[in-house]
């Protein structure tokens, strides 16, 4: 689950009593994978709403809290606590966790009986992967508040995304128990369920969420799995059939009925189902991998390899992506990035890549002249010229003068090219040809001397260029490049 537990309740009113549950109803199932015997379907959920909290001035004594915390607390304290508490809740909505934990916990020295305090302290523990004190801080409040639905809920989505399947399911009946109508408890412990392998169970939570909300989409995809993994395939069509009627780019039903077709050996349905899955997610691994598979069974070995050589490429991106995502602001890692897609044709995506490295090098230029190579190799001169030029008005640098020495070379402008190579203090066989052709130019004017001088740097680069009589030992003593005014 890719929510953020501090960012889904920051704001949500809390109330006490069993029931509370505040979860919004565009919730949508939670997707738990790599499980030992099967793997769940389930839509992206969209983010949670955020409401601003309602704050509370004079907090009375708990009734469940214990009676050494019911000491008597000075009217100053508890106004100064929720202070406190309001100034965390703020540092909650702009992603400042740390702050946030340091305020509630001034707010809890202040006044210590107030469960939600506890709460929303836990939930930004959680999010900053402190996850024994966001234990300590969930259950705290649990024990103050044990009828309120919600924090069970909250315990339970922490517990479900920490792999604790048996907590969160326990938490998540609890939910139920409190609220036997909360959907989505009811949908959660579901996928729980089935990711453990009790199928029935599983089944039985989402027909009850589909009593509840009759439309929910999410639910007939976990009940259309469910049924396909008890083999009820007919059943588990006609309701992967409805989620798709629906909604018609409903990701995840694809995926599901084209397991059923699989199952039923109707592969060119199955194929049909896992392609649509792929265009709607082309980066998706998992799609391609089950699609080969069905290709492999339907004898189609060209398309089956194809679709090997689509999940290696995918592989090496995530790879790439991985990497980047730990260093970000790495421009070798992000034009190592750009370059893997120009070499799949994909120029779009590396011309992103490659903005990005101009917009982290403005202080050096090096992003312009990595740019004007591009534009070198795709023979687009005159952008690379000015993409070079710009590099070198920031910072003169050898290579933005190689670069754009090459372009003007390619262009014929020898002169230009020379200058830029002289600047750059390069020696190589694009240079020493540049010599000759500008030697024939002045002998061509008749200026001899000129042409026996870049006739002599010419060969002195690259005696391959010269008379087969050359002294090479000779050669190889004069000035590579004399200066040149």
């Amino acid at each position: 689950m890719n929510r953020q537990i501090a960012g889904m309740l920051v704001g949500l009113m809390l109330f006490s009593g069993c029931g509370s549950e505040s979860q919004p109803a565009s919730q949508k199932a939670v997707n738990t994978e790599n499980t030992a015997k099967t793997t769940v379907q389930t839509a992206v959920g969209n983010k949670l709403k955020k409401a601003v909290p309602e704050s509370v001035p004079h907090q009375k004594p708990d009734p469940a809290t214990p009676a050494h915390a019911q000491t008597t607390i000075d009217e100053a304290s508890i106004q100064k606590a929720e202070e406190f508490f309001l100034r965390g809740m703020e540092f909650q909505k702009q992603g400042k966790l740390a702050e946030s934990t340091q305020e509630l916990t001034m707010a809890i020295k202040l006044n210590p009986r107030v469960s939600r305090y506890y709460f929303h302290r836990g939930s930004a523990w959680a999010d900053l992967k402190q996850d024994a004190s966001a234990i300590v801080d969930l259950t705290k409040a649990i024990e103050m508040s044990p009828k309120n639905a919600q924090y069970y809920y909250t315990r339970a989505l922490f517990f479900m995304t920490r792999g604790g399947t048996e907590l969160a399911v326990k938490d998540f009946t609890k939910v139920i128990e409190c609220k036997p109508d909360s959907q989505q408890a009811l949908n959660n412990r579901g996928l729980l369920f089935a990711t453990t392998g009790k199928l029935k169970e599983a089944r039985a939570d989402f027909e009850r969420v589909l009593e509840i909300k009759p439309d929910s989409i999410d639910a007939m995809n976990n009940l259309g799995f469910a049924l396909m993994n008890l083999n009820e395939m007919d059943k588990a069509i006609e309701v992967l059939n409805k989620v798709l009627q629906k909604n018609p780019k409903y990701l995840n039903a694809y995926d599901n009925r084209g397991l059923v077709w699989q199952k039923r050996k109707e592969y060119d349905k199955a194929i049909a189902d896992f392609t649509k899955a792929i265009e709607l997610s082309p980066g998706s691994l998992k799609f391609y991998r089950q699609r080969m598979v069905v290709y492999q069974l339907a004898e189609q070995p060209e398309k089956q390899k194809a679709d090997e050589e689509k999940i290696i490429w995918l592989q090496k991106l995530a790879g790439l992506n991985e990497r980047l995502a730990k260093t970000p602001d790495d421009t070798e890692l992000i034009l190592e990035r750009a370059q893997f897609y120009l070499a799949s044709e994909m120029r779009e995506m590396a011309m992103k890549d490659y903005a990005k490295i101009v917009e982290l090098t403005q202080d050096t230029g090096r992003g312009y002249y990595i740019r004007g190579a591009l534009y070198l190799e795709e023979n687009k001169l005159d952008r690379c010229i000015q993409e070079c030029s710009r590099a070198i008005k920031i910072q003169p640098q050898p290579e933005a003068y190689s670069v754009r020495g090459d372009a003007f070379m390619k262009q014929g402008d020898v002169e230009h090219a020379l200058r830029d190579f002289e600047r750059a203090k390069r020696i190589d066989e694009i240079v020493a040809k540049a010599y000759l052709m500008r030697s024939k130019s002045f002998k061509e004017r008749g200026e001899h001397k000129k042409a026996a001088e870049d006739y002599e740097r010419a060969v002195a680069i690259d005696p391959s260029l010269g008379p087969g009589k050359l002294d090479e030992e000779k050669t190889a003593g004069k000035p590579v490049i004399r200066p040149i005014k």
